[in-house]
């Protein structure tokens, strides 16, 4: 038993939409430092300064897989998690952007009415504006479509969290939503191609529930009472829990570990067993990184939103992933498994083939079309939309009373990118963000991405002119890359999407 959960709990950390085992090598070419980078990848969401005291945090982030399978919820559930990814690190999400892809088949057209529908739910019952957006339809997406959404959120950089732990002998705190059987084995579903569908990979969501999560995360980012915070994504509590004392490995160059106590996660299904406790992607959740002596500090304050807040372990200087669950309510079941053994540093290298041009059939949306999306969408909510999607134009302006400044966020577009190589097209989308922003006289601060491309043994020779390209351009224009997301094998059977990367900058004017 014990050898099989190792195997299944490595699969599921070596998994490309975990581990980044393809795409790692070519991302570290991309800048990601400058004069107002307070964080830069690595983290739930990237953080740039904006003066007086306040900061940005921003990320964009894929959910294609899920939405092609199950759209309302795989859309609706890509914006809970990315909202998640801005509060973990204290900040309070004041706008969304949201990019689509879809095929120009009958499938695809009913695939958006829903995936639009999940975006605008979920959006609209948390209260935070989807501010701009853009939306395309080519052929090459009949199979597999594409849902990226971004996030801006405002924080002090006093109360920036961060998703470690440092101490041996603090707590890890289970809060927000119990744990269920949706959404297990998620991440290696996004892994692969969609040639097999599984609806029970993809989660449920619960925006309500998450609007709590988010005024209790905000609330506590005020208190000094808790060491970090990390949402439960990908690979649910395994890589939360393991994800935590990583990065509190590689900041403290301690020998720290985690203890988790699986019998004390909340449920929301009986009888599950301790891979779907580890593997459930159930939504709406956190891990609190909590400093021991404001245990009863920081369960209060849940228990004041009325969410699940449960210790479910502690950190450790031993090094070890340890799990401890009592099988039969008589005996404890543990596994403990070295750290440097078990979560390794996961590569995987492809042919870099170059890229073959497809037959397109590209479709610029109808005007009526793009009017009838964007009235789905509440994008006044929290008074801070200056320039909205109601409005042409790939950008969208933000007040931000706070620095007496606006936020200028600009995004590519895909003229000029159907059949394209991969190099020019990467070069004009950021000459569309940069255009924008000189335009309206903005300073750049950074730039967050979502790079989707097909299946790696056809495309990743694509992938890696589209970073050498980027790192040029992003270089010689002085603009670091904060944050991003990759989303490899957008694929069916042997066809692969063509190159799709967003960009999305930001600036001050």
């Amino acid at each position: 038993m014990d050898r099989t959960i190792v195997k299944s709990l490595v699969e599921a950390m070596s998994s490309e939409h975990t581990s980044y085992c393809s795409s790692k090598k070519y991302l570290a070419k991309l800048p990601t430092k400058g004069k107002s980078v307070i964080q830069g990848p690595g983290e739930n969401a990237g953080i740039v300064d904006l003066g007086k005291g306040w900061a940005l945090a921003l990320r964009i982030e894929s959910h294609n897989h899920p939405s092609f399978i199950k759209p309302y919820h795989g859309a609706a559930t890509g914006v809970g998690g990315i909202l998640r990814d801005i509060f973990t690190m204290g900040a309070r999400p004041i706008g969304l952007l949201d990019f689509l892809r879809f095929g120009t088949n009958q499938k695809s057209k009913k695939l958006l009415q829903e995936v639009v529908r999940g975006i605008a739910d979920y959006g609209n019952c948390v209260g935070v504006p989807t501010i701009g957006g853009d939306i395309y339809f080519d052929k090459t997406y009949d199979y597999n479509c594409v849902v990226n959404v971004a996030a801006f959120g405002l924080v002090k950089k006093k109360n920036i969290i961060y998703g470690n732990a440092l101490t041996s002998g603090n707590d890890l705190i289970y809060v927000g939503a119990k744990t269920g059987r949706d959404g297990i084995g998620g991440a290696q579903m996004a892994s692969a191609n969609l040639d097999f569908v599984d609806d029970r990979t993809v989660q449920e969501d619960d925006p309500f529930l998450e609007k709590l999560l988010l005024e209790a995360c905000c609330e506590l980012a005020e208190t000094d009472w808790i060491e970090g915070m990390q949402d439960m994504g990908a690979a649910g509590l395994l890589c939360s829990t393991t994800e935590v004392a990583l990065r509190g490995r590689k900041k403290t160059g301690k020998n720290l570990g985690t203890k988790v106590y699986l019998n004390k996660v909340p449920v929301k299904s009986s009888g599950m067993s301790p891979l779907e406790l580890l593997l459930s992607e159930s939504q709406e959740r956190m891990l609190i990184v909590g400093k021991k002596e404001y245990r009863d500090k920081i369960l209060k304050l849940f228990k004041h939103w009325d969410l699940e807040a449960h210790v479910i372990g502690t950190v450790t200087n031993d090094g070890q992933y340890s799990i401890i669950y009592d099988k039969d309510k008589q005996k404890n079941v543990t596994l403990n498994m070295d750290f440097d053994d078990v979560f390794k540093d996961f590569h995987k290298d492809w042919d870099l083939i170059n890229w073959k041009k497809q037959k397109s059939k590209y479709v610029d949306p109808p005007q009526y079309l793009k009017s009838n999306i964007w009235h789905n969408y509440d994008w006044m909510v929290g008074t801070r939309t200056v320039k909205g999607p109601d409005q042409a134009g790939h950008y969208a302006i933000l007040d931000l009373p706070e620095v007496s400044k606006r936020l200028i966020v600009s995004w590519s577009s895909d003229e000029g990118f159907s059949n394209e190589n991969p190099a020019k097209g990467i070069n004009h989308a950021f000459d569309v963000c940069l255009e924008k922003l000189q335009q309206l006289h903005a300073k750049p601060l950074g730039l967050t991405n979502c790079l989707n491309f097909g299946h790696p043994k056809d495309s990743i020779g694509a992938f890696a002119q589209t970073i050498d390209a980027l790192a040029q351009k992003c270089k010689s224009n002085d603009v670091p890359i904060v944050s991003g997301n990759v989303s490899l094998f957008n694929a069916y059977k042997n066809h692969s999407i063509k190159p799709t990367p967003i960009l999305v900058m930001v600036g001050l004017r």
